[in-house]
């Protein structure tokens, strides 16, 4: 067996020829990297066919995800378009509604206003009965609530509060003239009350004589100076100093049949005078010590059907128990 090839090189004018000789061990070398590299340009230009087609693939599916993403961001803003307006029509009947009961956000809830008084101590007296109870709402809504879309929902709960809506709307004079805030635009210092019911409605030992005594009223403690404001839209029935209630004002809420009562204040609002006409939150004195009193406070009355009835449940909302 031979160990070398032969090669005969001959040169273009074919006058001379030239003897190569190659071992035989380089020539299958040579043919084996030559293989070699032929196989490898084969696989990498498989691969790169396969890479190719498979980011076609997956570029194809992100677009299809991505129509299909662009497809639900339009769907949920045009949900969120239809919430914002029912949520505006919400709104606007919330809006009635806090108007007609007194509520003022800018004020406070339901007569609750600003200021730097420093909260007292408490001496509360409790209430026997309620003719109010408030409660927090119990339905809460949920993006993810199995019975229908959140819009749906909002829809519903409107539907629910639309008759309250209805009836405030169609009794607004009536409703104004009822009395359902608190009487004093009470100062807050860190969101802790500066005033407290110092004494309540029903029987009680009088706080001079000691004696027994039915309390027809309740007093609220606050600063000297608190504004007093009228709880209902009515007309100054009495304005006089009083022997025991001292400075006292009287307001007839003809529309409601009701009637309100103010004393021990310290000075009255300017202007006012028998027939003078009042709104719901119009300042009409301020807290004093006037008449037979062991302390700063306002002494409130509410009068309906024949009699006196407890102020705390004609107080819609108020921190002291």
């Amino acid at each position: 067996m031979k160990n070398t090839y032969t090669i005969l090189l001959m040169s273009s004018n074919q006058d001379s020829v030239r003897q190569l000789s190659i071992k035989r061990w380089f020539a299958l070398c040579l043919g084996l990297i030559l293989c070699l590299l032929f196989f490898w340009i084969i696989n990498m230009a498989t691969s790169g066919v396969k890479y190719g087609l498979r980011y076609k693939a997956e570029l194809q599916g992100e677009i299809a995800s991505r129509a299909e993403l662009e497809n639900t961001i339009k769907q949920y803003e045009k949900e969120i378009q239809g919430i914002h307006k029912e949520l505006q029509g919400v709104r606007k009947m919330a809006q009635m509604v806090r108007r007609v009961l007194g509520i003022d956000s800018e004020q406070g809830i339901l007569g609750q206003g600003g200021g730097d008084a420093s909260p007292q101590e408490v001496n509360n007296y409790e209430s026997t009965s309620s003719f109010i109870e408030v409660r927090p709402a119990s339905t809460s809504i949920t993006a993810d609530s199995t019975d229908g879309s959140l819009i749906n929902r909002i829809v519903e709960i409107k539907r629910e509060f639309t008759p309250i809506y209805e009836h405030v709307k169609n009794n607004e004079k009536t409703e104004l003239a009822r009395p359902w805030i608190l009487p004093i635009l009470a100062p807050m210092e860190d969101e802790t009350p500066s005033y407290w019911f110092s004494s309540g409605f029903g029987h009680r030992s009088h706080p001079l004589t000691g004696r027994p005594q039915f309390h027809n009223g309740l007093d609220i403690a606050a600063s000297t100076g608190t504004p007093v404001i009228a709880t209902a839209d009515g007309v100054i029935e009495e304005i006089r100093k009083d022997p025991s209630l001292g400075n006292m004002i009287q307001i007839a809420h003809t529309d409601s049949q009701m009637r309100t009562l103010y004393g021990h204040l310290k000075n009255y609002a300017d202007g006012l005078q028998v027939g003078t006409e009042v709104k719901r939150r119009e300042v009409i004195g301020y807290v004093g010590n006037s008449g037979r009193s062991t302390g700063t406070h306002l002494h409130y009355g509410v009068y309906a059907d024949d009699k006196w009835q407890n102020p705390k449940n004609f107080i819609l909302d108020h921190s002291p128990p």
